[in-house]
C-alpha cells in the first residue's frame, strides 16, 4: 500500500483557479447612453481582491476621465462599483485590471459610447 500513495496523491483531484474575467459592465459593453453614467458598475466572474484592482476611464480626446478609486458592493463580492465625471458627448474606453481572490490578474478594456 505504501507503494500506492504516491501514486494515490497525484491522482487526487487539484482544486481549480480562476481568473476573474469581466462578466458584464453599466453602462454595457458597447452600449449608446442618452445620459452621463455617475457611476460604472462591473461585474466579474470570481471574487475579488478590490484593494488591488484599478480601473481608468479615458474620455473622447484621450484624456483621462475623473474616476474614483474602485469601491466593493456589499453583498457582491463581485462586483466593482466606480464614481466618474463624465461630461461630453462621444466615446469613453474602460480600461481594467482586476485581482481575483485567489490572486490571479486579469485585464482588459472596453467602450461605451455618450451620445450628444
Amino acid at each position: 500500500m505504501k507503494r500506492f500513495l504516491p501514486l494515490l496523491a497525484a491522482l487526487a483531484p487539484v482544486p481549480a483557479f480562476a481568473h476573474a474575467f469581466l462578466k458584464s459592465a453599466e453602462p454595457r459593453v458597447g452600449a449608446v447612453v442618452a445620459t452621463p453614467p455617475a457611476q460604472l458598475l462591473l461585474t466579474y466572474t470570481e471574487e475579488l481582491a478590490v484593494p488591488f484592482c484599478t480601473v481608468t476611464v479615458a474620455g473622447p480626446n484621450g484624456a483621462q476621465v475623473q474616476a474614483a478609486k474602485p469601491q466593493p458592493v456589499p453583498g457582491h463580492e463581485n462586483e466593482l462599483a466606480v464614481k466618474v465625471r463624465i461630461t461630453a458627448p462621444g466615446k469613453y474606453v474602460v480600461t481594467w485590471h482586476a485581482l481575483s481572490q485567489d490572486t490571479h490578474k486579469t485585464q482588459g478594456r472596453y467602450s461605451f459610447t455618450l451620445s450628444p
